[in-house]
């Protein structure tokens, strides 16, 4: 079964060759009843509901309102559930009582605010096809068998690490029938990135739950990092034969990947996914379908790694210039902290988002279009102000930067005038790529940027985060 675009490559026979190394010795690491499990997709699920689940001696719900508060506010219209009373959390509820099949991984009903909330969970962690109309099917039901007002309807769709993206078969984020469509409270978390950090963050760097608890999170946490999303899975050596196979080189040299290099990987990827939903709806042998999953995972990871390596330091230093520049203010704003975040890397259509805690869906800074290639192989990069979903900020926003002659114009700075999202741009034009920069000359120009051309901007966002708060 070959790939379907111009780089031709038989995917189960590159895919037998790379799985039948996988009995070679690997390095020792301790015992972890979670890697040992082998869990299903219906297990991370069950135990993500467990924690959800853990009330305290007050019969609060302090782990659910930490989830619900991480990853709802700051969208939509920013209702913030906080203490929800009469809660429900279901593992696999029945949607259709005439489909036996017909499941809901993972849902959340409660009350708050004199609402019904429905919180809808689909996990796909190892990255499963999606099915014809399911996350329809799913707010469907919400809404005609649960009697809950659409606007009260959220979906988490949490996927391994991002490199999945829903299938429009199932539910299109961005063009949904209006009796489907429930805008951005259809979410998209990955356990790599967002449910890692929220177990680190608010329950083991809490010191406030009991030690039964904390000890099963520390030992699933570390399952997660060390065996699903780690080197443990999937071995370098792997990834080096993959490399070998697609690219000719056995290591990841960002300084001499090209265009065509780029474009291979990715294609690559896409093309082992298209297959493996091929395989799935196919009565195909076991061990073929499993190591067809297994390339995919080391494709993924390949890629993953290229992401971190062209971004890590980028957003690392973005977030210390501007937490160091902003300190003082920060310092009176409860939890607040400057945060850099890619997302949407899969063409030269995805973003940097850069924000206050999790305010991004409303207002933040934003580098665009951006992708692994463009920060390795280009020299010009757009960065622009978005304010989104409120038009009132918006538009008092743009009243104030068109008052303010100091911002305008500028050789390297323009408003945007189509729509009420993005509000100005800035370009810049560098003397090398930006991932090709020495940390010295990414901190120079990053620091220039931030403390200067956006200070105005910047100055924008504190003011906002903190009369939100």
């Amino acid at each position: 079964m070959e790939t379907t675009n111009h780089f031709k490559f038989n995917i189960v026979e590159i895919a037998n060759k790379i799985e039948g190394q996988r009995n070679k010795p690997r390095h020792h690491s301790p015992y972890n009843v979670f890697t040992a499990w082998g869990m299903s997709e219906n297990d991370h699920t069950k135990l993500l509901l467990a924690l959800l689940r853990y009330q305290d001696s007050t019969r609060r719900y302090p782990l659910l309102n930490s989830f619900l508060n991480r990853f709802t506010k700051g969208r939509d219209k920013m209702i913030h559930y906080q203490n929800p009373s009469d809660v429900i959390i279901r593992f696999n509820p029945r949607y259709d009582k005439d489909d036996k099949h017909s499941f809901i991984d993972g849902l959340i009903i409660f009350s708050a605010q004199g609402k019904r909330i429905a919180v809808i969970i689909e996990n796909k962690i190892f990255d499963a096809p999606d099915q014809k109309d399911q996350i329809r099917r799913y707010v469907t039901h919400m809404t005609t068998e649960e009697h809950i007002a659409l606007e009260d309807v959220w979906v988490l769709y949490i996927t391994g690490t991002g490199t999945k993206e829903i299938d429009e078969c199932s539910y299109h984020p961005n063009n949904e029938d209006e009796a489907t469509n429930i805008g951005r409270r259809f979410i998209t978390l990955t356990y790599y990135e967002d449910i890692i950090e929220w177990l680190k963050q608010d329950v083991l760097e809490r010191r406030i739950y009991p030690e039964s608890l904390t000890s099963i999170v520390r030992a699933y946490v570390e399952s997660l990092e060390k065996d699903i999303f780690c080197e443990n899975k999937t071995d370098a050596w792997r990834k080096d034969m993959l490399c070998n196979i697609l690219i000719g080189s056995g290591h990841l040299n960002m300084n001499k990947m090209t265009d065509r290099d780029f474009d291979c990987l990715y294609s690559f990827r896409d093309s082992v996914q298209e297959v493996r939903k091929e395989m799935a709806k196919a009565n195909r042998d076991e061990k073929e379908i499993s190591a067809v999953e297994n390339l995919y995972a080391v494709i993924r990871d390949l890629i993953h790694d290229i992401e971190q390596q062209v971004f890590g330091e980028f957003e690392r230093l973005s977030t210390d210039i501007l937490n160091d520049q902003w300190k003082k203010e920060l310092k009176k704003l409860k939890d607040a902290k400057w945060i850099a975040k890619h997302r949407g890397l899969h063409s030269d259509k995805g973003f940097v988002q850069i924000g206050l805690s999790t305010e991004w869906g409303t207002a933040h800074l934003e580098w665009i279009p951006i992708s692994a290639k463009r920060m390795c192989l280009g020299n010009e990069y757009q960065l622009e102000l978005h304010v989104e979903n409120n038009k009132v900020l918006a538009d008092k926003w743009r009243e104030e930067l068109n008052s303010n002659a100091i911002l305008l114009p500028a050789h390297n700075r323009e408003k945007v005038i189509a729509g009420t999202s993005r509000l100005l741009r800035y370009k810049y034009q560098t003397s090398k790529p930006i991932a090709k920069m020495s940390k010295k000359e990414l901190t120079e120009f990053l620091t220039g940027v931030y403390t200067k051309e956006l200070n105005y901007c910047c100055r924008m966002l504190v003011e906002h985060f903190h009369n939100y708060n």
